[in-house]
């Protein structure tokens, strides 16, 4: 199998693999992601006979280590088309991308198993739990004070321009929530705003936030509606003295979002479900796998129980 980097001319042929791969987006959504990623050197493919059969998306983002700064690549929207799955095609591209990556000068590949079954697969080929995150959910008698901070709302055909800004602007607010922590991946502002599409980021002093509303549970059958609707924010980075106002920020922009859309009579949400770094001390759960390339990398696993490093985006 031929296996190398590809470019806009191959876009056809990774849309296939995506939507073969990846039904639930649908071709708008494939159609973001693509327009937005499909950069020279952030994909890898495999062909064989002509026809690209699989593919992952290598994305440029570092962890910042205290004072190291490591270059990584976020193995991203790994797929094969079905005939061609079970044969070793996907193996074969992922021993690839640690070759190139490897030559390239880049520390570690990292990424999130698409679902829990899918991690023993990648340890086999170098990949081991390092990033961590916690999952909670706040009732709105946590969302005490005064709302903090500006929004920055990402509809979909937002404005090129109006998109950049509000990336650029995303990305500072996140970096700068997240100095100080031991271990965190630094993502570029155009995978901030890739990750923000269709929802909205609340910044603060010191705090951030990235997510949107969920649908409301439905109502049984025969029974009443299911409740209200709940919040889900990805990313959630707020010390215990600036989550209140953070709260009250969140209920307050999708409130003022639901009038805007001319939908005032929609459920209020009933929670916040948050996806936030570990605290000192925290029970913490698996969040992504990494796979060093060098020393240094390797040597991170040493301090990870200490570090709870964070890597909060996985464009999930």
């Amino acid at each position: 199998m031929e296996i190398g980097y590809v470019g806009r001319q191959d876009r056809p042929a990774l849309k296939e693999i995506w939507l073969a791969s990846f039904p639930e987006d649908g071709p708008e959504t494939a159609d973001v992601f693509l327009d937005a990623l499909l950069k020279p050197g952030w994909c890898l493919a495999g062909r064989l006979d002509g026809r690209a059969v699989t593919m992952a998306f290598l994305l440029p983002a570092e962890l910042v280590a205290g004072e190291s700064v490591l270059p990584l690549r976020y193995v991203f929207a790994a797929a094969t088309l079905p005939p061609y799955r079970g044969k070793g095609c996907f193996g074969a591209l992922l021993r690839r991308a640690r070759e190139l990556s490897a030559a390239q000068g880049v520390d570690a590949l990292f990424l999130r198993p698409a679902e829990p079954g899918l991690a023993a697969y990648y340890e086999r080929f170098g990949y081991r739990p390092y990033f961590s995150a916690v999952e909670e959910t706040i009732r709105p008698a946590q969302a005490a004070g005064d709302p903090a901070g500006r929004v920055l709302h990402f509809p979909p055909r937002l404005e090129p321009s109006l998109w950049r800004e509000r990336a650029e602007a995303a990305a500072c607010s996140r970096d700068a929530a997240l100095q100080g922590r031991p271990a965190w991946v630094r993502w570029p502002a155009e995978i901030v705003g890739l990750s923000a599409y269709g929802s909205l980021c609340l910044a603060g002093q010191g705090c951030y936030a990235m997510g949107g509303q969920e649908p409301a549970p439905a109502a049984p059958e025969g029974g009443r509606d299911g409740g209200g609707a709940s919040l889900f924010f990805r990313e959630w980075v707020a010390g215990p003295s600036e989550a209140p106002a953070l709260c009250a920020a969140a209920w307050q922009a999708v409130f003022l979002r639901a009038v805007s859309q001319q939908a005032p009579g929609e459920i209020p949400p009933a929670s916040i479900r948050l996806r936030r770094p570990a605290r000192a001390g925290e029970a913490v759960s698996p969040f992504g796998w990494l796979c060093p390339l060098t020393g240094r990398a390797e040597a991170l696993f040493l301090t990870a129980a200490q570090d709870r490093p964070y890597m909060g985006l996985a464009l999930d």
